[in-house]
């Protein structure tokens, strides 16, 4: 594990997760654009759609990481959205966040919008699984405590780069947990033994890749434009994420029956998911 913190000089960034985001995007943006120019996709618009993905992404990985787990520090100062030192990313929103910069993009364009996410979505699963492998490392996103042989210990102190030094002055979020729950002392260095949730997702996030790459070879000779790879990506995801909620140990505001505000929405986004395709494929069988 790597947790790492940028000393920009005149100012130190602590647990900064933005290198390990940055490698997942460049990842999948490279799978992306081979994909589209293996099935002959518009390569000409290709900048376009992934910038305003991008674009869409941090806006909304920024903004729902605010809503979903610091809403009281937001609605103090909303320009703490815009402070790079402070907070972190929120992978869904992220998601969201590109779909609807990509909706635009497509929309604008004259594009069928659920064609290319057929198109991108391995390389957007594939780009979630590195993230997260990315989080491991940082120590970000971790579970509750665990007596199974699962179990990971995340170290207190991050190394400052370009010095390559520890730095002893911030504990990890990790660390903290487990202080604070009585699981660790302060002479420890590392946390309680807890569940690797961030690679529980990661694998989550393969299994959901290799199913669509199934899918995508049984339906895209015939159907190009069908929504079924963009529900299978989202909604499989969202109930892989409802599920994992449960064991994390970051998670506040119980909403509804042991549930988040998150869970709540992702549940809700699930089920939709499986009842919209299931009408969808309904309607196509009988036109």
């Amino acid at each position: 594990m790597l947790p790492i913190h940028i000393d920009l000089g005149f100012n130190e960034i602590h647990f900064y997760e933005g290198i390990y985001f940055l490698i997942s995007i460049a990842i999948g943006i490279f799978i992306s654009y081979k994909r589209v120019q293996k099935y002959k996709g518009e390569v000409d618009f290709f900048d376009g759609l992934i910038t305003w993905s991008i674009l869409g992404a941090l806006i909304g990985a920024r903004l729902s990481h605010y809503l979903f787990w610091n809403l009281d520090l937001f609605l103090d100062n909303p320009a703490v959205l815009f402070n790079l030192s402070g907070g972190g990313n929120s992978i869904t929103g992220g998601l969201v966040g590109g779909m609807l910069g990509g909706m635009f993009f497509t929309r604008k364009k004259g594009l069928n919008y659920f064609e290319y996410f057929s198109l991108l979505s391995p390389g957007i699963l594939f780009a979630q699984a590195v993230g997260r492998v990315g989080c491991f490392l940082n120590g970000d996103a971790y579970g509750v405590a665990t007596d199974s042989p699962l179990g990971v210990h995340f170290p207190r102190y991050g190394t400052s780069l370009p010095s390559f030094e520890t730095d002893f002055s911030v504990s990890s979020s990790a660390w903290q947990w487990s202080y604070e729950h009585g699981l660790v002392g302060l002479d420890s260095t590392v946390s309680a033994a807890l569940h690797p949730t961030q690679l529980y997702e990661m694998f989550g996030d393969l299994i959901l890749f290799g199913i669509i790459i199934w899918v995508f070879q049984k339906i895209w000779p015939d159907d190009k434009k069908s929504p079924l790879i963009f529900f299978i990506h989202t909604g499989g995801y969202s109930l892989l994420r409802f599920g994992l909620e449960f064991i994390r140990g970051d998670r506040e505001f119980i909403a509804f029956s042991n549930m988040t505000n998150l869970q709540v929405v992702l549940l809700s986004y699930g089920i939709f998911t499986i009842l919209y395709t299931i009408h969808y494929y309904k309607k196509r069988m009988r036109e």
